[in-house]
């Protein structure tokens, strides 16, 4: 991660950056642009566990997190926490922790970094007092959830975690959520080793092929609200 950063920056050295969006120089996401990032925040729901999300799986969030987690652009993490930091107090009660979906090893040798880690970093920079850990990890690889069924997702995370025992409230982080399998995957992993879930954050959200998932909590008992 850090020979990423350095490279990074020396890259940006060499050849300014232009905004990923409408082609400004100075940075990758401008000031303009990124008033428009995340200004559609979402309340999530997936089987119980409810969540939110700075925005949908628009063309900005696809653009952003390819250049993010496929093109390595590690530093865009400030940004997307940017968009995020808010939500964390939209639950009832102050987490004590924030915790990072883990990434398949193979991914992270690959990538450098996992994208959830990096984000939880970046919020917990962003709201004083509140800390992060990788309180799970992986301990087995699993497929590539984008090809798989919403049925295949569950099988495919179930009992691919573990996690450090412990306790307190905890928020699990991550960029996307779609149908919420490693997110669940993660809360009962985490409830077993005595911690207490609230929700998650997400940075985007979206919805499988043939999914008939909701975005809308739809009961008030379940936090519905009026956003989308």
């Amino acid at each position: 991660m850090l020979q990423t950063a350095g490279m990074s920056l020396f890259l940006d050295l060499l050849i300014p950056a232009k905004c990923l969006f409408c082609g400004q120089l100075g940075t990758r996401v401008c000031e303009d642009c990124e008033v428009e990032i995340g200004s559609e925040p979402r309340l999530v729901y997936r089987d119980g566990l409810i969540g939110f999300s700075a925005m949908g799986y628009d063309s900005n969030a696809k653009t952003l997190l390819r250049s993010y987690k496929e093109l390595g652009e590690s530093e865009l993490a400030s940004v997307m926490a940017r968009t995020m930091v808010n939500l964390i107090g939209c639950f009832e009660q102050r987490p004590e922790l924030l915790v990072p979906i883990p990434s398949n090893r193979s991914s992270v040798r690959e990538r450098g970094f996992n994208p959830a880690e990096l984000l939880a970093r970046e919020l917990s920079l962003q709201v004083p007092g509140l800390r992060w850990s990788n309180v799970l990890g992986r301990i087995r690889e699993t497929k590539d959830q984008s090809k798989l069924t919403p049925t295949e997702r569950k099988q495919n995370q179930l009992g691919s975690m573990i996690a450090k025992v412990g306790g307190g409230r905890v928020l699990l982080i991550d960029d996307i959520v779609t149908t919420g399998a490693s997110l669940l995957a993660a809360k009962e992993t985490l409830e077993r080793a005595d911690y207490i879930v609230d929700g998650f954050v997400t940075f985007a959200e979206t919805e499988a092929k043939g999914c008939t998932l909701t975005t809308q909590a739809q009961l008030p008992a379940d936090g519905g609200t009026s956003w989308n």
